[in-house]
Order: C-alpha cells, then structure tokens, then sequence
C-alpha cells in the first residue's frame, strides 16, 4: 500500500465511531452510498471485513475495533494539532458561558479584558446546553454546578446567595414579610430554589403561589425589572439591577446556593498561554466582585 486512503480511513472512523453509516453520512456531509463504498474499499484493502451488518445496525469485528480504537485516538491528536495551530494564527479563545452569566456578569467587564490582552479575540458561545470542550472546540468554559466535571482541568471562580427580589415600585405595594408573599403572584426559572428559601424563611412553600416559569435566569431578572412580578434572584447575576436601583432586596432573608461558578479547560491545554490568562484574568475578577470565597462545601451524599 503506497498511501494511506485516509478518505476510507476517516469514513470507517466515522462509521465506527457511530455504529452508523447514515449517521457517519450525515457528520461528514457524504451519502450513505460514499460511506459504505469507502468501508467496503478499506475491506478490500487489508483483506478482512471490519463490520459485521446485521440489518440496519454495525458491529466491529476484532479488527475494526483494533483499527476504530488507532484512528479515533490519532484523529483527535490530529484535529487538536490544527485548532492549537489555528488559534495561535487568529488569536481568537473560544469561552462556553451560560447566556445569563454572559449577559448579566461578564459582558459589562470584557471591555477591561480587551485592554488588558489586545491581542486575544474573545468568541463567547452562550447557551442553556452543556457543551463538550473536546468534541465542540471549546478552549474554557464557565460552568454552574458543583464542580464535578471529570475529566477537565476545574477552578473554582465563584459562589452566589439567593435572596427574594422586585422593582422598587412593583404594583400593589411591596410585601413587608415574608408570609406576605401569599398575596402575589411568583416568577419562577428553571434553576430556583424557592423551597429552601421558604425553610430559611420559616415560610411554608404551599403557602405561595407561583405564576410563570421564565427557563432563562436573565429574563427571568428582565421581567422582574419591568414590574412583572417578584422572583428569587442569584447574587451574581442581580448585582448590577440591585446597585443601579432597578431591582429592591426584599427582607433579610438569603441562602447560600448549592451550585456554585466554576471554570474548565482540557488537563492537556490548561497552561495554554492565551487560555491561562483569559482564566487568571476572570478569576481577578470574580474576586473583586466577591471579595474572595472559598468554594462551597460538598454534602457527603452528593454523587455525579
């Protein structure tokens, strides 16, 4: 064999990555016909079939396994190689956030970070979703959780309370007490947690009645800034409401939330300059904001 069929080799490579050949197909843009004539012309090649098909399903035989396991392994190195090349070349870092954290937090403070590192480009990809930093070309992500992501370079950045929040002229009044929180009509997101502010609260939570449910915590904030109601806000993303006077604290009442702010970057490309001074300057950050914090403690039950 005077070289390589890569096309065949990444075809098989795809195919056996999905037990697919449609699905391969679909990741490489080609036909189901092409991926089953490349496998079937690398068949051919070493003599020896790497599939078994047993109707519309791929099992790998002993040596597509051995082949599958080779290519994947030395793809990825490969496809690594090029993006650390392509980074270097365009100065841009890709950073994960959720759309919340971006809108709220770390937008109003990239301006400082442009001064500071000119020669970074910055490309935020927000999103509800997780994202696979490996799979996805993602050089750090900012995750919410409890820091649990095996697998990656983790550093904590931050942790935030939860404490009830409305407009300084919400309609009907604002509540005085806690239990006069029966009386209106709740905002709620995907991630509050109502009910152990209510145990702080010495509140029973079926006292309450909650209206809509808003899944993204920005708007959820947006909603309460316009008089639509009183929600349960976190610390970091309702500071700036609250300093500018769009948003009013209500009571005394704030609990320390479980999750807490993380940053991750693959163990193998942590010490990459541009990632190392895009995480040291968010950790900065977030300690000017906090004042430093040490992270949350995990409960003993608590499994990933």
């Amino acid at each position: 064999m005077d070289r390589l069929p890569l096309n065949a080799l990444r075809a098989f490579e795809a195919a056996a990555r999905h037990l697919s050949l449609t699905r391969a197909a679909g990741e490489l843009h080609l036909t189901h016909g092409a991926i089953s004539h490349q496998v079937r012309a690398l068949e051919a090649v070493l003599g020896t079939a790497l599939f078994h098909r047993r109707g519309r399903g791929l099992v790998l035989t002993e040596p597509g396994q051995q082949l599958a396991g080779v290519l994947t392994a030395n793809f990825a190195g490969i496809n690594q190689a090029m993006n650390a090349i392509r980074r270097q070349a365009s100065g841009t870092l890709t950073v994960t956030v959720l759309t919340s954290f971006a809108a709220r937090w770390l937008v109003p403070r990239l301006e400082r970070f442009a001064e500071a590192h000119p020669d970074i480009v910055l490309n935020l990809s927000t999103s509800r979703e997780l994202a696979d930093l490996r799979r996805d070309g993602i050089d750090v992500g900012v995750r919410v959780g409890r820091g649990d992501y095996p697998g990656l370079d983790t550093r904590f950045l931050m942790a935030e309370d939860l404490y009830v929040v409305a407009a300084p002229h919400l309609a009907g009044g604002l509540p005085k007490a806690p239990e006069d929180l029966c009386r209106y009509t709740l905002l709620r997101d995907s991630f509050d947690d109502w009910a152990m502010w209510c145990r702080a609260a010495h509140l029973d939570i079926k006292t309450l009645k909650f209206g809509t449910a808003i899944q993204d915590s920005a708007v959820l904030l947006d909603a309460v800034v316009s008089g639509g109601g009183i929600a349960l806000a976190r610390s970091v993303l309702a500071a700036a409401d609250l300093a500018a006077g769009r948003l009013v604290r209500l009571f005394d009442v704030q609990v320390a939330d479980v999750f807490a702010y993380w940053t991750v970057a693959l163990p193998e490309r942590a010490e990459e300059p541009a990632i190392r001074r895009f995480r040291d300057w968010l950790h900065a950050e977030a300690e000017r904001f906090t004042g430093g914090q040490r992270p949350p403690v995990k409960p003993a039950s608590f499994r990933p």
